[in-house]
This record gives structure tokens, C-alpha cells and sequence, in this order.
């Protein structure tokens, strides 16, 4: 009988399924989603693939200060390997914001698939812009709160817009490879806040701020700023090159619908989702559980047998 007790409850994928679906504040999706990547679909909302470009308008520092710009035409760099998220807010989180967003990119030549089952990834290399720490537990606790401080709005059907501010505890880090520079080390630098001292060598006045707009066929996204930073910080500082000035970072892209959840109207600012995939849908047409069955079913038999084994 306990054999065929275990058996049965191993074969039950709807109520595991529905143990994620009875938290309302949490934003992950299971990890029973075979085939996805989970380092990039780990929460519930919409997914968008397209192209990031950085461009950056060369200003001089202040004579007064050690940093001399030695690029005098703006810096345009794109990745054409971009990935938007726009993602339900885990309510765990102290003052949460109505939506989040993580914008990855990363250059043609890198292999982002992990050579072993990773849930985390080869995130080294991929450089992120995260309106948040992005959470990878249903219930993170010690979360900091936002880097961005956003107010969402919905528009007509499931349109949507967001916009808002880089908040004053952390710097947006920004690294990337310039052709145009001088130099063919990596450009590390920051997307900086308005000093809380004197020295401003870029007359900073304005915190970095972003906008963007998405709905269930694409999306767009806009951060603006001041960029300070060198090929070589914290090295030689007589040859180091270094790029300051105004910034603009935009993506634009197209909806992987195979990987989102569908995008719902709201009545209010909050962007809803009807959460499927790994709930009722699988990636490439399985549904949820007939997909749990195949991956448990080795399993329940080889338990079975030992259960029965041991009441002989």
C-alpha cells in the first residue's frame, strides 16, 4: 500500500503545480520547464528579443580635476543579442514597484548556453540593467529595495508604459567594448547620480532616468545620464583613456511568445499576466503535466520497487 501511496503522489503534477500557483506575491515560475534557460525566464511576465545601443556624447571634465577626455566623436556601440524582461514584482520585497525590468546583452561571440543544468547561468559576461536585485527565491528575504523608483500606467487593451528614476544608494555599472576609444581594453565605468560633495568634474544635476513602453507584440526601452569611466580604471592613470558625458541607452524589440506569459489588461497601473508557462504549458506544446508524468515516472517506478523490496 505505501508503494502505491508513493506512486500515486508522484504522479500528481497539478498539485505541485498548484502549490506555485497559491502564492500571489511570489514572481517565480517553477523549474520543471524543460529546455528553458532558466538564468533568463525565471519569473512570470513577458520577454522581448531585439537590439541594445549605447551612445555616449563626449564631454571635458573640469580643468581642476585628473581626468582628461580624449574622445572627441560620440561612441555608439550595439549588441544585436539583447533579451527584455518585463516581469511581475515579488511582493516580499519592501517597497516593490508596480513592475520590473531587466535588460541583458552580450556580445555575438559568447556561448550563453550552460554546459550542464545551471539555474543561475554563465552570467558572467552578460551585462545586466535590473530595476531590482532580481530575486531567485519565491520568498527573498533581506532584499535591499529598487535601484529604480517606477510608476507603471496602462494605456488602451495591454499597452502599457512605465517611467522613473535611479534611486541615490547604488551607481548603474557599465561595462563595454569601444573601437572608437583609443584603446582595445574593456570601457568600465558607471552611470552616475548627482554628488553628494562638491566635486561634480561633469556638472551632474539629474538622476539616471528610464522610460519604456510594452504590450503583447513588442517593447521599447530608454535610460538616460551622465556616464563616467576608462579603459583601465584603477590602473595607470597617466594612460588610462577616459569617456565621460551624456548617455543614452535604447532597446528595441519583438515578444517571444514562447517563453512569455500572456500580457492581460488592468484596470489600474499594475501590468497583469496569465501565468502558463510551467503551470498549464510547457515550451514546444506539452503541457505542464503531461510534462511532470514523463520526468517523474522513471522515478515513481524506481521507488515503488524499492518500497515493495523493503516489505517483503
Amino acid at each position: 500500500m505505501l508503494a502505491l501511496y508513493v506512486a500515486a503522489l508522484l504522479f500528481s503534477p497539478t498539485a505541485i503545480a498548484q502549490e506555485w500557483l497559491s502564492d500571489p506575491h511570489s514572481n517565480i515560475r517553477p523549474i520543471n520547464i524543460t529546455g528553458l534557460p532558466y538564468y533568463f525566464y525565471r519569473w512570470t511576465g513577458s520577454y522581448y528579443n531585439g537590439s541594445t545601443t549605447i551612445r555616449i556624447e563626449p564631454t571635458e571634465f573640469e580643468e581642476n580635476t585628473d581626468k582628461d577626455t580624449k574622445v572627441s566623436e560620440p561612441v555608439e556601440v550595439t549588441y544585436e543579442n539583447s533579451i527584455l524582461a518585463i516581469v511581475k514584482s515579488n511582493t516580499y520585497v519592501e517597497g516593490h514597484n508596480e513592475l520590473i525590468f531587466s535588460l541583458r546583452y552580450w556580445a555575438n561571440n559568447l556561448n550563453i548556453t550552460p554546459v550542464h543544468d545551471n539555474a543561475d547561468g554563465p552570467i558572467n559576461s552578460i551585462q545586466n540593467i535590473d530595476s531590482i536585485d532580481m530575486n531567485r527565491s519565491p520568498q527573498p528575504t533581506g532584499a535591499a529595495p529598487p535601484y529604480w523608483q517606477l510608476e507603471s500606467t496602462h494605456g488602451s487593451g495591454t499597452s502599457y508604459s512605465f517611467s522613473g528614476q535611479r534611486n541615490s544608494t547604488v551607481l548603474q555599472s557599465l561595462k563595454f567594448n569601444c573601437s572608437q576609444c583609443l584603446s582595445s581594453d574593456e570601457f568600465r565605468g558607471s552611470i552616475v547620480n548627482p554628488p553628494r560633495r562638491n566635486v561634480n568634474p561633469l556638472n551632474v544635476t539629474s538622476f539616471p532616468f528610464v522610460s519604456g513602453q510594452f504590450n503583447n507584440r513588442s517593447a521599447s526601452l530608454r535610460i538616460s545620464g551622465t556616464f563616467v569611466g576608462g579603459d583601465r580604471p584603477g590602473g595607470n592613470r597617466e594612460n588610462n583613456v577616459h569617456l565621460g558625458g551624456p548617455i543614452t541607452i535604447s532597446f528595441l524589440g519583438e515578444i517571444d511568445e514562447l517563453r512569455s506569459d500572456t500580457l492581460l489588461s488592468s484596470r489600474n497601473g499594475t501590468p497583469l499576466w496569465n501565468r502558463t508557462l510551467g503551470y498549464t504549458k510547457q515550451l514546444y506544446g506539452n503541457t505542464a503535466a503531461s510534462m511532470w508524468t514523463e520526468n517523474l515516472a522513471y522515478w515513481a517506478c524506481i521507488l515503488a520497487a524499492v518500497v515493495a523490496f523493503w516489505n517483503l
